[in-house]
């Protein structure tokens, strides 16, 4: 019975460890530091440029920034939920988590600064480190009678909204569809047609040249988007103008009295700015021969009267440039002038056949077609654009996880081995002498008998 003593007391005294491991478990869980229902996900950032702090076009990136009501809304209405938005927002955490291994290395780097250069003034933190992991966290506080799969859903979908708003920002979109009401030649003169097909190729020919600019290394079938740019141009370099002289050569119009007023129109609104310009330019030139350099004289500025003090050359360097611009402003306005009057007498002289008719049609449906099949070929190269360097391995996700706050929870668990580990730990030290201090005991008494 004896032998079994020491047993015993050891046994209740490591169960007696274990309560009291609990019970601080408990009141730490619950009263020190209380531990909320949530859900949390994260995502990381995995495109170049990511880790320097950049988007994917380059420039300065902070991603809490797409984290907006608009985003949250959407979400709101894929879970099924009608949740105030300012709401989610106080119960919603979005953090960047720095990963462990950084921050070592940076600690690392630090400690080596530190001794090789004594005289180092540089801090080098978590700061200097651009996160590329960010985490999403939504606390059941939101509304009590919220289940966990309804929490993980709600976050689940706000992340993925989240996700959505970013890919629209940065993927290329070239869907026109909204427009083609606008863009619709039917209905349109021949002369407005040709100048549709031509600002529709334009679009086009500058949406490629930009992203030509961004990755000129990417292609479709052997070709890159300054394939798209060198046909758009072509159509309008050839076609383009080819149609235009013809319409334009033979006075081609599906109202020529309409037409002929829209050139008249075009004319005296060039003769208005032509007045205009020559008002200022009789102006500035007045300015200039009144003027004499290194001395006092006073300047019109349209209803003010301003005072030129002496030695101001800068001032007659500044009407001698408005002379020139204005200048250049009327020849241009000259040559539109004339372009149009010519225009407007070849409407009044041509004769126009059937024929004309019929050539000008055919080749507006045949520029037509060629900028759909443009558009189209142009339509699926940005969508591999999008594919190769939006859409696939720019953002890599984490499955929800949810947290709970019941004791019989997988977080209470951890929290209570964190806590009972070190006390059973010492209460294994305390049986451990405890029992040796017994066996020296033994040993002294049979010693003794």
């Amino acid at each position: 019975m004896k032998t079994k003593k020491p047993l015993l007391i050891s046994l209740f005294v490591l169960i007696g460890a274990g309560i009291i491991g609990v019970i601080l478990a408990v009141i730490d869980f619950k009263v020190i530091n209380p531990t909320k229902n949530y859900a949390s996900e994260t995502i990381q950032f995995d495109y170049d440029g990511a880790s320097s702090g950049k988007d994917p076009n380059g420039n300065p990136f902070n991603p809490i920034s797409f984290l907006t009501d608009e985003v949250i809304s959407d979400a709101l209405t894929d879970a099924g939920f009608n949740y105030d938005v300012e709401k989610v927002k106080q119960h919603l955490l979005m953090e960047n988590s720095v990963p462990k291994d950084i921050v070592k290395e940076i600690n690392s780097y630090t400690s080596v600064l530190s001794e090789s250069d004594s005289d180092s003034t540089r801090n080098i933190t978590t700061s200097d480190y651009y996160p590329v992991r960010y985490s999403f966290v939504l606390y059941g506080d939101l509304d009590k009678k919220l289940s966990k799969s309804d929490l993980d859903k709600l976050l689940e979908c706000i992340v993925n909204s989240y996700c959505d708003a970013f890919y629209t920002n940065y993927q290329k979109d070239y869907d026109i569809s909204s427009y083609e009401n606008i863009f619709s030649i039917e209905g349109y003169d021949y002369i407005y047609q040709i100048e549709i097909l031509t600002n529709k190729l334009e679009m086009i020919s500058k949406y490629a040249l930009k992203i030509y600019r961004e990755h000129d290394d990417f292609k479709v079938n052997g070709k890159n988007f300054n394939d798209i740019v060198l046909k758009s141009n072509q159509y309008i370099t050839s076609d383009v103008s080819r149609i235009r002289n013809i319409i334009t050569l033979n006075a081609l119009s599906k109202d020529i009295d309409r037409l002929k007023d829209y050139y008249s129109y075009k004319i005296e609104m060039l003769n208005y700015d032509k007045v205009k310009y020559n008002s200022d330019l009789t102006n500035v030139n007045e300015q200039l021969n009144a003027y004499t350099k290194d001395s006092t004289v006073y300047v019109s500025s349209g209803e003010n009267i301003v005072k030129v003090e002496s030695n101001s050359s800068a001032t007659y360097n500044s009407l001698l440039a408005q002379k020139i611009s204005l200048a250049n402003e009327i020849a241009t306005i000259n040559t539109e002038i004339s372009d149009y009057q010519s225009i407007l007498d070849d409407i009044n002289n041509a004769v126009a056949t059937e024929e004309d008719y019929t050539l000008v049609k055919n080749y507006i449906s045949k520029l037509s077609k060629d900028y759909d099949a443009l558009e189209l070929e142009f339509s699926s190269m940005v969508n591999e654009y999008n594919e190769e360097y939006v859409l696939n391995g720019v953002i890599s996700k984490t499955e929800v996880s949810y947290h709970s706050s019941s004791i019989f929870s997988t977080s209470f668990i951890a929290r209570c081995v964190k806590i009972c580990a070190p006390i059973c730990l010492v209460a294994l030290l305390v049986i451990s002498i405890y029992l040796l201090i017994e066996d020296s005991k033994k040993r002294k008494e049979k010693i003794s008998e």
